[in-house]
């Protein structure tokens, strides 16, 4: 008896979608919010929804729990929108670096995690604007370090590259091959430091190689670049 009770309500089901859908109540449209980095064609496959399916006939917690298996996306939500339509919502992942390990690069996010496939995804020139990290635990400490570089916007803009040392400090190198030594502690001290000299001594656009700070206060060391000096530089 339960049986055969199961099979009509499941039979009154069937109906009622097929007349919500042709009374109007079918998906004409899919609406995608905050789709940057997710390939149109991967959203399309999780997504399995067609034009024409009965509105009341999505699961949208399916949908989602689909749509969060993708690299790219963090969170998504999905909402039915009477009397056509559903809604998407993507937080996505945000592409923080580029992480130089075994001989090949790899895209990590705001939380120093690998983002799988991502130089796949896009053209290498999609990637262009990151930096470049180097070194065992740099995604993890990542973002933190370019938080504390964004204290001195005109010396972090020209940061381009970032190398971890022993799991313990950074190298920040150049965009015009000046390398700076970190100390382990007071880094955002020896920073500032650093941002005095480069304003009132020019101290980044002389002949300088290395600039280590791991010493200050007591002092400051320069590595001079030797090809440069017998040009005539100072």
């Amino acid at each position: 008896m339960a049986g055969g009770f199961h099979y009509a309500l499941s039979g009154v089901s069937q109906r009622l979608l097929a007349w919500s859908g042709q009374s109007g109540l079918a998906v004409r449209k899919v609406v995608v919010e905050g789709r940057r980095w997710t390939p149109p064609e991967t959203l399309r496959s999780q997504l399995d929804i067609s034009l024409g399916t009965p509105l009341l006939a999505i699961d949208t917690a399916a949908v989602r729990d689909r749509l969060e298996t993708l690299a790219w996306v963090e969170r998504a939500s999905v909402a039915r929108l009477l009397p056509d339509a559903v809604q998407i919502r993507l937080l996505e992942r945000q592409p923080l670096a580029l992480w130089q390990r075994a001989g090949r690069f790899e895209v990590i996010d705001r939380a120093g995690e690998v983002i799988e496939g991502a130089l796949l995804d896009h053209h290498p020139d999609e990637y262009g604007h990151l930096r470049v990290l180097v070194g065992d635990g740099a995604p993890q400490e990542a973002a933190a370090l370019f938080a504390l570089l964004s204290t001195e916007p005109a010396l972090s803009s020209r940061v381009v590259a970032a190398t971890r040392v022993g799991e313990r400090r950074w190298n920040v190198h150049f965009d015009h091959d000046v390398e700076v030594w970190l100390p382990e502690r007071d880094v955002l001290g020896a920073w500032q430091v650093l941002a005095d000299k480069a304003r009132d001594e020019a101290l980044l656009e002389r002949a300088v190689t290395v600039i280590d700070l791991r010493f200050l206060p007591e002092r400051l060391r320069l590595r001079l670049d030797p090809a440069a000096l017998a040009d005539g530089g100072t």
